[in-house]
């Protein structure tokens, strides 16, 4: 994966949600980018993830790239359900 500088947020939807059901998560998200990003959109085991990105190169990221990303943010996140214990 290209190292970068690149700020991103990813956005999960089990298969059976819509993007209604995300819509206030997504608003509060993309409000972090002050209306300047690029969202790309990926099936990954039964969910869909949207990737907000403050760069165009998320576009040139492989779907490889994109699922190690996601992986490193669940990681991330269970880190800091760790630390809360």
């Amino acid at each position: 994966m290209k190292e970068s500088k690149m700020k991103v947020k990813v956005i999960g939807r089990d298969h059976k949600e819509t993007f209604k059901d995300i819509l206030e998560e997504y608003t509060k998200a993309i409000k972090e980018f002050d209306g300047k990003y690029e969202e790309r959109e990926i099936p990954i085991d039964d969910g869909y993830y949207i990737f907000i990105a403050d760069s165009k190169d998320i576009w040139n990221m492989s779907r490889d790239e994109l699922v190690e990303l996601w992986e490193k943010g669940i990681e991330e996140e269970e880190e800091e359900e760790m630390v809360g214990f």
